[in-house]
């Protein structure tokens, strides 16, 4: 993933645990994992939408974790993120390991950010692993996407790759199984009203 979306899921996924703010850029920096000028970058196109407040002190505010959202499935990309398509066969040992870390995604994230609701059946799964390891020769198959996991997520990633990541991901992917789940996590995570959300009074 590109920096600039490292700072877009950052943001949304603090946005859903529910903070919104941010003392400066550079305590966003690090929460992403990227260098402060690639934060700012990524924050000077959230500014110039309205998607944020910027405050005289360096601080920040998300004031609309849609548009952030928007920007950040806009920008996902899951055809130029693949290392490999396989089979679930191949993939399975790269699971079992306890000593590597690993995050399931796409409809089996949401499945369980949706705590088990069953949305739709689905075909193509979703895995992370360390953009570090060096993967052997895997066999081509349509079951599993893999994709590399940035060095923040290794770290807070509990399995699953986060809601935000999970919602950019189906949005990214085609049939309408992908999108039953996207709406499925829109309407239980980002349906409240913008203003009653952040405490603004209008």
């Amino acid at each position: 993933m590109k920096g600039n979306e490292l700072v877009w899921r950052t943001l949304v996924d603090g946005a859903v645990s529910g903070n919104r703010t941010w003392r400066n850029v550079g305590d966003l920096a690090f929460a992403a994992g990227v260098p402060a000028s690639t934060a700012y970058l990524a924050l000077e196109r959230l500014e110039s939408n309205g998607s944020i407040d910027r405050y005289r002190g360096g601080g920040l505010a998300v004031v609309s974790v849609e548009k952030v959202l928007t920007m950040l499935c806009a920008w996902r990309n899951l055809q130029r993120d693949t290392i490999v398509m396989t089979t679930r066969a191949a993939i399975e040992p790269f699971l079992t390991d306890d000593q590597r870390p690993y995050a399931l995604g796409g409809p089996d994230a949401a499945n369980v950010h949706l705590k088990g609701r069953a949305v739709s059946d689905f075909h193509e799964h979703i895995v992370y692993l360390p953009d570090s390891l060096t993967l052997p020769e895997l066999p081509e198959g349509s079951e599993v996407r893999v994709l590399a996991m940035d060095k923040r997520a290794m770290k807070m990633w509990q399995g699953y790759s986060s809601i935000a990541q999970t919602y950019a991901d189906l949005f990214a992917s085609p049939g309408w199984q992908a999108s039953e789940f996207r709406k499925a996590l829109g309407d239980e995570y980002f349906s409240g009203r913008e203003w009653v959300e952040s405490g603004v009074r209008r």
